[in-house]
């Protein structure tokens, strides 16, 4: 794991020389490589790198290049198959000078072309030059794990591993992108490949981006090959193939750790992890005490025990003003649960360099409240006369709201709206929080905002839902994993992971794994509707009754009681009704009347709202009138 940074084409013209240009750039990711830096600077190409050391340690200094210099290659992540590449390469008389899988990686491609890329299993985002066709390509993993940002100037492409490493390169201030801003505070992250900076994108998951003399091309990884029989797998193959990818994900120089809650995800990770380990020295778990069940850790630590595993438990870290405007700098957008993940990462990062995750089992194997709601609308959709009856029903319903107080009302509001469109991608967005009305503008909105060109994120969802046929569960699956697993849940993963120049990894989103279980239906995953029914029932033998009785939790706060502790006192500075008038973004009549309100849990859509705001301000404070960045 590590931190990219660079471009193709012409030096930027700064006020500053082409080295300077890109040390300033890779200064912005230095957290994210602790363990070393390194640029190489030549006509049409700069690439910068900072290093997190995991696999061959004491070599594979980048910028690498391969043993004969007929490429060079910058890279951030792992990938987790590369051994039986470098074997086969090996085997051809290819020479090798480290153990990477960075220099196999970039071997394959010399040796076999982008076709040669279609193998690779892993996280990773990387750059590589090609001196003697002046060629440079960019290449993201299928998944989306890893981060890659870029921007267009004329004929000069700028890369990143972070949205703030392009800044000291660019040919303008940053600025508020005020249409990504419109859906971030609709479905709280950015969805597609936009960002808050203007400008500035990101490379799609599986996306290879190609430069040469001025010209981009695009085009995509092959897909992962298949090496599973067809039809539906067993369970026991399911099993195999979990205990593989888990294997796949350890491979390490360095320690590896597993965060660990109560729930089955992290619990299945740290069975098969103590499994593989039984001969040598155990992973470490690390749980924090978050979440919305009060016995949330004691179940993490009774987990561990059941394993053998020992596991380090800490309180959430208090500090919340001095976290959250460093947050924000560190993820470039606001983040509702960011502070929690932070802390488990922050912990973590005290003990070993690298950590397994159950982030991905729940999109894998249908565990979210949502599929449940997903798997009623699609049901409803088949029953007939369903459609019009709804819609009667939410209109007559709509009669009585007025009776409502107001705040709580329009939560009313939004359930009734919903119910008139189930069904619909609609009906997704409002239970996911989508709110957008020229009324809500005008409640919510400053002149700024209401004055720019914004989408409408309703019908920004229905042009992004897939339509390649298949019913509601299964589109609505589809576009959870297109859009929020990657710039919502892994978003988060990679940057308070990093933050903290740790490795976080996710065995549930392996390429493998992920094409076996592909091959079921949602009925198959959720026998009788139940989340996870065929998960539950293939880690039974491992988990045992215990773990796989407790009730599922989240990773929240009590809102109410994060209101009145945390969320008031910083917005009181943070959108004070001189900053919101100079920032021009909201509307302080809305944020008064928030402020003021009684703590209530009822209120949740209103304070995650308020989050966002406060974020928001951090974030032009932090990035467009370039505000000093507080330490943890």
């Amino acid at each position: 794991m590590c931190g990219i940074a660079g471009w193709f084409g012409p030096a930027p013209q700064r006020d500053r020389s082409p080295k300077q240009t890109l040390r300033a750039m890779i200064s912005q990711i230095a957290h994210r490589g602790p363990d070393g830096q390194g640029i190489h600077l030549e006509n049409q190409v700069g690439l910068g790198h900072v290093r997190l050391a995991i696999i061959d340690p004491n070599a594979g200094a980048q910028p690498l290049w391969d043993y004969h210099r007929r490429g060079v290659i910058i890279y951030n992540g792992e990938t987790y198959n590369f051994p039986e590449f470098r074997t086969a390469l090996s085997q051809r008389g290819t020479p090798f000078q480290t153990r990477t899988d960075t220099e196999t990686v970039l071997v394959q491609y010399l040796e076999y072309g982008l076709d040669g890329l279609a193998h690779l299993s892993g996280m990773f985002a990387f750059a590589i030059w090609d001196p003697h066709s002046e060629t440079g390509i960019l290449v993201r993993d299928r998944q989306g794990i890893k981060p890659l940002f870029i921007r267009q100037e004329g004929e000069r492409l700028l890369f990143a591993s972070e949205a703030k490493a392009l800044l000291p390169a660019m040919n303008q201030s940053a600025r508020m992108d005020t249409a990504s801003l419109h859906l971030l505070l609709n479905f709280r992250y950015v969805p597609g490949e936009d960002t808050l900076f203007q400008g500035v994108h990101q490379l799609a998951p599986g996306g290879v981006l190609i430069w040469q003399n001025g010209r981009i091309s695009q085009t995509h990884l092959s897909p992962f090959p298949d090496r599973f029989k067809s039809g539906s797998p067993d369970e026991e193959e399911i099993r195999s193939e979990i205990v593989s990818a888990v294997e796949r994900h350890m491979i390490a120089d360095v320690p590896v750790g597993i965060y660990l809650s109560a729930g089955l995800d992290s619990a299945t990770i740290a069975s098969v992890a103590s499994e593989l380990n039984r001969d040598g020295s155990p992973p470490q778990t690390f749980t924090i005490e978050a979440g919305d069940h009060p016995d949330e850790a004691d179940g993490a630590q009774q987990t561990a025990r059941q394993f053998g595993l020992s596991n380090l438990r800490e309180p959430m870290p208090g500090g919340f003003d001095r976290w959250l405007p460093r947050l924000v700098w560190h993820l470039e957008t606001p983040k509702v649960n960011a502070y929690q993940a932070a802390s488990v990462a922050q912990l973590a990062s005290r003990h070993c360099k690298v950590a397994l995750s159950g982030l991905g089992g729940d999109e894998l194997f249908l565990g979210y409240v949502i599929h449940r709601f997903l798997q009623i609308q699609t049901r409803v959709k088949r029953w007939p006369g369903a459609t019009p009856l709804l819609r009667t029903v939410a209109h007559a319903s709509a009669q009585f709201l007025p009776q409502i107080p107001p705040l709580r009302w329009e939560e009313r509001v939004r359930g009734i709206r919903m119910v008139g469109s189930l069904g619909t991608p609609r009906a997704y967005g409002i239970i996911r929080n989508v709110w957008d009305h020229p009324h809500q503008r005008q409640r919510l909105y400053g002149p700024r905002l209401l004055d720019a060109n914004l989408p409408d994120a309703f019908h920004w969802l229905g042009g992004h839902w897939p339509d390649s046929g298949g019913d509601y569960l299964t589109q609505g699956r589809r576009f959870e994993e297109d859009n929020k697993l990657v710039n919502d849940f892994l978003w988060q993963e990679d940057r308070v992971s990093m933050a903290f120049g740790l490795e976080s990894r996710t065995p549930f989103l392996d390429e493998a794994l992920i094409q076996l279980v592909n091959r079921l239906t949602w009925q198959e995953l959720m026998p009788g509707g139940r989340l996870k029914g065929l998960m539950r029932r293939v880690v039974r033998p491992w988990l045992g009754d215990e773990i796989l009785s407790r009730p599922k939790s989240g990773f929240q706060v009590n809102a109410a009681d994060f209101f009145s502790t945390h969320l008031r006192p910083f917005a009181l500075e943070w959108l004070s009704p001189q900053r919101l008038k100079d920032d021009g973004l909201f509307n302080p009549v809305f944020v008064d009347k928030i402020l003021h309100s009684q703590p209530d849990n009822r209120l949740r859509w209103h304070y995650f709202l308020l989050y966002l705001m406060v974020g928001t301000s951090l974030w032009v404070e932090l990035f467009e009138k370039n505000g000093d960045v507080p330490s943890w």
